[in-house]
């Protein structure tokens, strides 16, 4: 059905504008790789690529490097302000005068690398007390705090010793070290933010950005409800079981592609969430596209037409948006588990509100973000945030700044 819907969509440009559509896939450490098919075709008349993607955050090397064309030169033929580009993702990659890189319909992997949270609706009705969650997220309503609550009230109501400690138990939640990332961004946090002049605005430190991680660590990762897929979870589940799909657990926090990989598994019904606000004066709610999947695109300069590529680009993400999107939501409801419409308007919200933090792939070298930083921190089972940052704020002020001077370079 969705291949289908990808044919059709294919052919209909290939006869509209006389061109051919063929996608070649490349492994970024295979031989050759991606870099080496990309940098080798650069400067040469081999023309080999017209369209690029890849792991957002190794996209951002390519940038620096020059290898991506500027959209807004094309604006006649891109109309990145149209409903079938991820506004979020123009926004972010947007940098002084220029766009690079960018997300359309014509991706189905962002999709797939947007947070998401699922429930499991038979545990949902055998604890009589819970609330209905497709109406909190419809009232604005579903907030971290409700979580929490629904996550103790299951997981200590259906245990008889206080114990949460296997996989007999009713856990209140699963996931690994990721849904920190995904839950900062919900309840309303960046790391950083392209300002109104195009430049990197580093956002992690102020305000309460400090003190509401500190809380997601304390009150989630290392609440005794939640099931830490990475850590605890070896030691009381055989391998490659998922303790969600199982049934022992109220919800999982993870991406939309998990509905084809381990939730496909499942036999118990179960339905979509967005993730939770902090409380509902929050705007609205946040997904965050995750920097390690293909979730932009972008023209190679070394293109012998881009104004082409640029005519087809649009072409593509405007006929997706038409005939291939509406075709994926229901082909990942039908074909899985989740078989309500309410489902299928949980999905609606969430992509509505993809989430791209240029300071998850900006700052690629200070290592916040890496074992030593923010990504593992929950094997050490600290919640010390501040003396992290602390200990990485000039490497990370450092990065940024490089990144705002080869912007300034750019626009002079």
């Amino acid at each position: 059905m969705l291949a289908s819907a990808v044919f059709e969509r294919n052919a209909w440009v290939e006869q509209t504008f006389d061109v051919n559509v063929t996608k070649e896939y490349a492994a970024v450490d295979g031989n050759p790789g991606y870099f080496s098919k990309v940098r080798g075709d650069a400067g040469t008349s081999n023309d080999t690529y017209q369209l690029l993607t890849l792991r957002t955050f190794e996209m951002v090397v390519l940038i620096e490097e020059g290898l991506f064309a500027d959209m807004n030169d094309y604006k006649q033929y891109l109309h990145t302000d149209s409903p079938w580009w991820v506004q979020d993702s123009v926004a972010s990659f947007t940098l002084g005068s220029h766009l690079y890189v960018a997300a359309s319909e014509m991706l189905l992997r962002d999709k797939g690398a947007t947070a998401a949270m699922f429930f499991n609706q038979v545990l949902q009705q055998d604890f009589e007390d819970l609330p209905d969650f497709y109406e909190l997220v419809n009232q604005d309503a579903w907030t971290l705090e409700e979580m929490i609550e629904c996550c103790e009230f299951v997981a200590f109501s259906g245990d008889t010793d206080d114990i949460i400690n296997s996989a007999e138990d009713v856990w209140g939640c699963t996931g690994s070290d990721s849904p920190v990332y995904y839950l900062f961004n919900s309840i309303g946090h960046k790391f950083a933010h392209v300002d109104e002049d195009g430049y990197i605005a580093y956002d992690f430190g102020e305000g309460d950005s400090i003190v509401d991680m500190k809380y997601v660590f304390d009150h989630v990762i290392y609440a005794d409800w939640y099931m830490h897929e990475g850590l605890i979870g070896k030691q009381i589940l055989d391998d490659g079981e998922d303790l969600f799909v199982k049934g022992n657990a109220l919800f999982k926090s993870g991406l939309v592609k998990d509905l084809a990989n381990e939730l496909k598994f499942m036999t118990e019904m179960y339905g979509i969430l967005p993730h939770p606000k902090m409380s509902i004066e929050q705007d609205d709610y946040s997904s965050l596209v995750w920097e390690h999947h293909d979730s932009v695109l972008g023209i190679p300069a070394f293109a012998a037409d881009e104004e082409m590529c640029a005519v087809i680009l649009e072409a593509l993400s405007w006929e997706s948006y038409n005939s291939v999107t509406p075709v994926f939501y229901d082909t990942i409801l039908l074909d899985r588990m989740c078989k309500d419409i309410e489902s299928k308007e949980m999905l609606k919200i969430i992509f509505d509100t993809r989430s791209y933090d240029p300071g998850l792939y900006w700052d690629g070298g200070s290592g916040l973000q890496g074992d030593d930083g923010l990504l593992r921190l929950s094997a050490k089972h600290s919640s010390d945030i501040a003396g992290i940052w602390a200990s990485f704020k000039d490497r990370v002020d450092t990065n940024i700044q490089k990144v705002n001077d080869w912007i300034a370079d750019k626009e002079y």
